[in-house]
């Protein structure tokens, strides 16, 4: 009898059916994420409702040999919660309670399968929230935005999520349930576990519960979008506005070939009355309109740029965010697209910027390359669309084939090859780009320690052996 036959029919005498899917259809769905490129396989899905049966389910899988794949809302583009290789699914989405608010201590009790917009939702009575927040956050949940330390649209005022997570309630492979830092805002004992989990993907432990850490609802929020001429007067506004705002939380942009497929795509008219080669949309909290409109009236004034919408109602704030949220949907619609989401220090992005432009002119001629993100915090995503005439095998060569410019451009910068969304299984080619053979030795370490028979979404990250991963085969 084959480890995985034995692993399912001694779960099934502590789950109900109905936390067990081995239909092909289902299986599938748990074992893709949105990255939608790798094939899915997985023996089977499970949806524990507890700590305690995410302890059980483990320590069966550890000693049985059975490889575990972490899975949350799945709402990633790396490949780090998809199953390749048959592994089991372990679902965290039934794990979903929201529990106890403080409003004394800021801080909110959640079960990792928590929806990110609901917990958002449950603070707001209250005048609070998790100011963690980006365009998957209905579908994205509690426990893999700590899992891929998720960052978003705010990280220029809030920093990623590890800034806002007190306490993790994480299971090792082996079953142990650990309690990492409780809800202390001060504990200086030693190493913080809890931060090396935020960001590891799911390869050192599973994280079922969390204290977050809140944060006041902002008050007036303002809200606009300015055109430019060029990105180095893109540059010039976010240091004219980080300087004159400091409650800036947000300054994205979308180029001008981002803006003609988000006006294609969802209908909309142009928002100002003059176009520019790249569009900045900003948000500032805590700030009267009048405050803001003579700041605008001077952006003009000296040249920064030719024209400036401001929205006065919230109605018109998110009008205006839905050209910037529409984005990645208007050109990834029919199309096959390659991505890729990337960083560098906000010091250099006009030395990234020029040198990535020309080196995609020259080895994608012709090809239509899509360049938005989060200026604030350096991030950028590059998008590009397969021409019609072009088969996918080609293209996806001709894609890698620029990426290795692109990283090579990075690692001179001191960039990251993954601003966002992880390493995954996507990612791990690139990784030595961004950090040195003798980091990677260290974190494999460290994975050795947590997880010595390599069965915890293996194969993420990087490649580490295992002598048993590969049993389900067998």
């Amino acid at each position: 009898m084959k480890e995985i036959d034995i692993f399912l029919a001694q779960i099934a005498s502590f789950l109900n059916p109905a936390q067990i899917l081995l239909d092909p259809e289902s299986c599938a769905f748990h074992a893709q994420d949105w990255s939608k490129i790798l094939k899915p396989n997985t023996s089977a899905v499970v949806f524990p409702e507890s700590t305690q049966e995410v302890s059980r389910i483990l320590a069966l899988a550890h000693s049985l040999g059975v490889p575990i794949v972490p899975s949350g809302g799945r709402t990633g583009l790396s490949g780090g919660a998809v199953a390749t290789n048959g592994e089991v699914v372990l679902s965290l989405l039934r794990m979903n309670k929201i529990g106890a608010l403080h409003k004394g201590a800021l801080s909110l009790q959640v079960e990792a399968g928590a929806i990110t917009e609901s917990v958002h939702l449950h603070c707001a009575p209250y005048g609070l929230t998790w100011p963690v927040d980006f365009a998957s956050k209905g579908s994205s949940t509690i426990g893999g935005n700590l899992a891929t330390n998720a960052g978003g649209v705010r990280v220029i005022r809030y920093g990623n999520a590890r800034n806002w997570v007190l306490g993790m309630t994480v299971v090792t492979m082996d079953g142990t349930v650990h309690s990492f830092n409780s809800e202390l805002e001060k504990n200086n004992t030693g190493y913080d576990f809890r931060q090396l989990l935020a960001g590891s993907e799911g390869t050192l432990g599973v994280i079922t519960e969390a204290t977050l850490k809140l944060c006041p609802l902002p008050g007036q929020t303002l809200v606009a979008m300015v055109p430019l001429a060029s990105f180095s007067k893109l540059l010039e506004l976010f240091a004219f506005v980080r300087n004159r705002f400091p409650a800036l939380s947000a300054f994205e942009c979308l180029d001008a070939a981002s803006m003609k497929a988000v006006l294609e795509h969802f209908s909309l008219p142009l928002p100002v009355q003059t176009g520019g080669k790249v569009y900045a949309l900003l948000e500032i909290e805590n700030t009267e309109w009048n405050a803001a409109e003579p700041a605008l009236m001077e952006i003009l004034a000296e040249g920064i740029a030719p024209d400036a919408i401001l929205a006065r109602t919230e109605k018109e704030a998110r009008a205006l965010w839905r050209y910037r949220e529409g984005v990645a949907e208007s050109i990834l619609h029919g199309h096959e697209v390659h991505q890729e989401d990337v960083s560098v220090p906000v010091s250099r992005l006009q030395e990234f910027y020029s040198e990535i432009e020309a080196r995609y002119a020259q080895m994608l001629p012709g090809f239509r390359v899509f360049f938005f993100g989060h200026i604030g915090d350096g991030n950028l995503h590059i998008f590009i669309q397969k021409p019609k005439e072009l088969d996918s095998k080609t293209f996806r060569a001709r894609a890698h084939e620029a990426d290795q410019g692109l990283f090579e451009i990075l690692r001179s910068l001191g960039g990251s090859v993954s601003a966002e969304h992880g390493i995954g299984l996507l990612k791990k080619h690139a990784l030595p780009f961004s950090r040195s053979l003798a980091e990677i030795e260290l974190m494999r370490g460290v994975k050795k320690v947590f997880d010595p028979k390599g069965l915890l979404n293996p194969g993420k990250i990087f490649d580490q052996p295992s002598t048993n991963s590969s049993r389900l085969g067998s």
